[in-house]
């Protein structure tokens, strides 16, 4: 893959910034999940929903383009770097989830019922999309030539929401903040193409 990032940005792939800002996504991650589920249990109905919705999609530019700030990828090596911050930071939100959150209740594990009591069905999936997000805010990051991170991320809720409010109208699924998650990360996944497009590659 050729890259069209600034050719005067200089990638980070040292040890201090991957392993560092995998536990810096975590940490970030647990204050987010933790935020999402005080929403759930103060608030209910359309506000919910909504309150949630705009979380997901904040949540969704933070995994995709905060490890992209950091690594800042030029080519395919730094995309995979990238892509690496996602993963340690789902692996490192995993311990505080289990060692803090799961203790205090902080919200309901019906993954965990479904898996017989066990999350391990679904945590390594967890940790895929983690690092598939970041990977894919690290190709749209770079295929766009670099430059804002939070920009980028900006552009992406934006198509998101669009995305949401064309499934939620048409009825294809309903209001809910899964929905949200889903157009979220279609948004991304759109970006890659569309950056490439705007800027005539």
């Amino acid at each position: 893959m050729t890259s069209a990032a600034e050719p005067g940005v200089t990638e980070r792939s040292d040890v201090r910034t991957i392993v560092g800002g995998g536990v810096k996504l975590g940490v970030v991650t647990a204050g987010g999940v933790t935020v999402f589920a005080l929403l759930s249990r103060m608030l209910a109905g359309p506000s919910e929903i909504l309150l949630q919705s705009v979380l997901v999609f904040v949540g969704v530019g933070v995994f995709a383009y905060l490890p992209t700030s950091w690594v800042r990828p030029r080519g395919i090596d730094g995309i995979a770097w990238t892509a690496l911050v996602g993963l340690l930071g789902a692996l490192v939100f995993t311990v505080v989830d289990t060692a803090l959150l799961r203790p205090v209740n902080l919200y309901h594990w019906t993954w965990d019922q479904i898996g017989g009591g066990s999350g391990f069905w679904y945590i390594p999936i967890w940790w895929m999309g983690s690092a598939v997000l970041a990977w894919l805010g690290g190709w749209a990051w770079s295929r766009g030539g670099g430059g804002s991170a939070v920009a980028r991320a900006g552009q992406t809720a934006v198509v998101g929401a669009v995305l949401f409010a064309i499934i939620v109208l048409t009825g294809i699924l309903p209001f809910h903040a899964g929905t949200a998650a889903l157009a979220g990360t279609l948004g991304l996944v759109a970006m890659v193409p569309l950056v490439g497009v705007l800027r005539g590659a």
